[in-house]
């Protein structure tokens, strides 16, 4: 694999032969073998060697996906769907990297990417959930931001870094502004249409940490406003507790930045604004993940990300503008904007581009992280580093060509043509070959 790296590839090829004759049974070995295959245009004996694996281990995951991969790179992208779909077709659950996976061949074959959206809003969805080296549930971008913000500071990239962490917390900020003045407009309307019955409050039971102390939304008084209405403000609720710890965490992650850079100034704005927001900065930043759970969100964010965005780039693109969340009745007021109260939805470009951006950004620090002392360790072996480097790159590589194909369907030549040269110094071709 070194030499594939080094641009190598026929002389790569000679020694994985040389291996794959020496063990024809590995799995392993024959898996890298495919892939290698499919790489270089001999898509069909990489199936055949999957095959012969599925024979033996029909549910082997790898070798289904390794097996669409390599229909994929000979161009066959309904073939990669089909045989994709084939083997999930028996399964009543699906993980979030299957339903990746299935968003992304079906984007490929320009087929379903209503499902496609569906499928991969699903798996991120089943990602957000989870927690990851914090006690906090944030969304997969801030996730993300805060990853490249704590690794920047062994791999002494703090600029980019802040960057990208200013850019979200003033998004975060903006959201949380409205979510909060979102539920007290709501409420207050409410009020004043069924005024509630005072009674005497059943829970003494403090509030949670973080929460508003300026918000009276929490009343002791009943309210009769329907289950589904209740639910509805339960759920915007929800939305802002998320919103204020995803605000949290990076600006606990840019206060250790600016510390570093000797901006104390500047950490201690953020320090301030934790503490208004009910937040400790010493507990946030002592429950931050560590360098394996940062390196595991960059891959993550690469791949859902990526296929989001590539499924938004090839659907029918429109913006779909929500007017503001002033109603003049309690029954406009149970509708989905309470859902998600924000004046207006961004338009698929842009969210194409939002998400593009951000899997482009993390595949670049997974492949500084690899060239960095991140991966010097007994567990990676110089060939394993080597394959995971090339890789990274030719994954950051396919990222910029999805944004490449957006700019131009939207028009952009400047910006295509500048994502092309990028592909291009990265050593690849900026054209179907990628794939």
């Amino acid at each position: 694999m070194n030499l594939a790296e080094s641009g190598q590839s026929e002389e790569a090829m000679n020694v994985m032969e040389m291996a794959f004759r020496a063990a024809p049974d590995n799995r392993q070995i024959k898996l890298a073998y495919a892939n290698l295959l499919a790489e270089n245009d001999q898509g069909e004996l990489g199936i055949t060697l999957c095959d012969e694996i599925l024979e033996l281990t029909p549910e082997d995951e790898l070798a289904h996906q390794t097996r669409s991969t390599c229909f994929q790179y000979l161009g066959e992208f309904d073939l990669a769907l089909e045989n994709y779909k084939r083997h999930l077709s028996g399964k009543i659950s699906r993980t979030p990297i299957e339903l990746n996976n299935l968003a992304y061949f079906r984007a490929l074959a320009r087929k379903e990417l209503s499902r496609a959206n569906q499928d991969i809003n699903k798996a991120i969805d089943s990602e957000e959930l989870e927690y990851w080296g914090c006690n906090y549930i944030v969304p997969l971008d801030v996730r993300t931001a805060v990853a490249i913000g704590l690794l920047s500071r062994t791999l002494n990239q703090r600029d980019r870094a802040l960057a990208e962490l200013d850019k979200k917390i003033d998004t975060y900020e903006a959201k949380l502004e409205t979510q909060v003045s979102f539920i007290q407009s709501v409420v207050t309307q409410l009020m004043q249409e069924n005024p509630p019955t005072p009674h005497q409050p059943t829970s003494t039971a403090q509030p949670a940490i973080g929460s508003d102390p300026t918000e009276t939304t929490d009343s002791t008084a009943s309210f009769a406003f329907g289950e589904k209405l209740e639910k509805g403000i339960s759920n915007a609720r929800a939305l802002k507790q998320i919103d204020k710890n995803s605000l949290g965490v990076m600006l606990a992650t840019r206060a250790l930045i600016n510390e570093d850079l000797g901006a104390f100034a500047l950490a201690d704005r953020d320090r301030k604004r934790l503490q208004q927001l009910g937040l400790d900065f010493a507990n946030l930043a002592t429950s931050l993940p560590n360098t394996e759970a940062c390196l595991t969100q960059l891959q993550k964010a690469s791949m859902y990300l990526d296929t989001r965005g590539f499924v938004s780039g090839r659907r029918n693109w429109q913006s779909s503008p929500l007017a503001p969340p002033a109603q003049e009745s309690q029954s406009t007021v149970s509708d989905i904007r309470i859902l998600n109260p924000n004046t207006n939805l961004a338009s698929s470009y842009e969210a194409a581009l939002t998400d593009l951006d951000c899997a482009i950004l993390a595949s670049e620090f997974m492949e500084l992280s690899l060239k960095s002392s991140l991966y010097n360790t007994p567990d990676f072996s110089a060939q394993q580093i080597a394959r995971r480097k090339k890789m990274a790159t030719r994954m950051t590589a396919v990222l910029i060509y999805h944004r490449m194909e957006i700019h131009r369907r939207a028009g952009e030549k400047k910006a295509a043509d500048q994502d092309r040269m990028i592909i291009e110094n990265l050593g690849f071709e900026a054209n179907g070959s990628l794939f």
